[in-house]
């Protein structure tokens, strides 16, 4: 899909806008904490209260982890007015095949899996490219293992071993035992997360597990203005952890597409690959059908994985596709 252009009309009329902005000193800055159809929640800078604002459709969209400009309006909804420059942004595509924004400004992304439902290891292979690409840094999160005895940890984590053993970070824990919760905590400290993954992975509960006690009220207010609660998430929430760091729990997922995917974003997701590729007798080899080719032979010998391989093509072809189509 080719990328959508602004024309210069509307970048000027972009320019002059955060123009005005910046020099409007009755605007109040504030954080998106929630986003949910055409209305958003603005946690006030200064005074930490949250208000429901809807924004300005010039504005191209807001989301969840946006730092933004708005304007409090006496009696009524607020406005976002101004979207600050992000950091990075997260999209994916949804079931239509359009655009869908997660967060804004992360730095860290928790892929989150489980004993059940299976772990699915072509997600995790776009879920990583994805982040690397924001560029964020990723982190293998096993919840629920307090369903697995000693083998059936150890098959989870032979499992996992086709990322451990590329330099990706995993870890085990369980938000009802509270087992490997404080390393968590400390992997979370000064960064600005995302928790993603299949829907029944439990995501939303190793999020409340790092909440103090009591903590659901402020969930309660998201409800309270019309944006969504308690149980299974339907958007992205934001939270600040008193351990350190902040959180967005994101709504669980089937598959995870990756948005706007270059041959670049997936050769950065499977280093394996990328490090072999450095002893292939063509520097444009494809890894397919060419003479000499590194890749291929390290496959043969077991270096590389043959599943990792083929998605490795797969992603690789979908770039490509997409490459030639924009």
């Amino acid at each position: 899909m080719s990328k959508r252009h602004l024309s210069d009309q509307q970048k000027r009329h972009i320019q002059q806008r955060r123009a005005q902005e910046a020099d409007n000193v009755a605007l109040r800055t504030g954080l998106v904490v929630a986003h949910h159809g055409k209305q958003v929640l603005v946690e006030d800078t200064q005074t930490a209260e949250r208000h429901p604002c809807t924004f300005r459709q010039t504005l191209g969209g807001v989301v969840t982890g946006d730092r933004v400009r708005w304007q409090d309006n006496p009696g009524g909804k607020g406005t976002v007015e101004f979207v600050e420059p992000r950091v990075s942004v997260l999209i994916r595509p949804d079931t239509l095949g359009k655009p869908r924004m997660m967060a804004a400004n992360i730095d860290q992304v928790l892929i989150t899996l489980s004993p059940v439902p299976e772990p699915n290891p072509s997600v995790i292979d776009r879920a990583i490219v994805a982040t690397l690409d924001l560029p964020a840094h990723p982190i293998l999160l096993v919840n629920k293992v307090d369903l697995l005895d000693a083998a059936g940890r150890e098959q989870m984590r032979d499992f996992l071993r086709e990322w451990t053993d590329i330099g990706i970070s995993a870890l085990e824990l369980s938000a009802s035992t509270g087992e490997g919760l404080d390393t968590l905590k400390g992997m979370l400290d000064g960064h600005e997360s995302l928790f993603v993954g299949l829907s029944g992975v439990g995501k939303s509960s190793i999020v409340r597990a790092l909440l103090p006690e009591g903590s659901e009220v402020a969930v309660g207010a998201i409800s309270e203005h019309s944006l969504e609660g308690r149980h299974t998430t339907r958007t992205s929430t934001l939270y600040h952890l008193p351990s350190g760091g902040d959180v967005v729990d994101a709504p669980g997922i089937r598959d995870f597409g990756v948005w706007e995917m270059t041959p670049e974003a997936v050769l950065r997701g499977f280093a394996e690959i990328q490090e072999a590729a450095q002893d292939c007798r063509f520097a444009n080899c494809t890894h397919r059908m060419e003479p000499g080719c590194a890749v291929k032979q390290a496959v043969e010998d077991g270096r590389i994985s043959e599943r990792r391989y083929q998605s490795y093509l797969d992603l690789m072809e979908m770039a490509l596709s997409k490459h030639w189509e924009g």
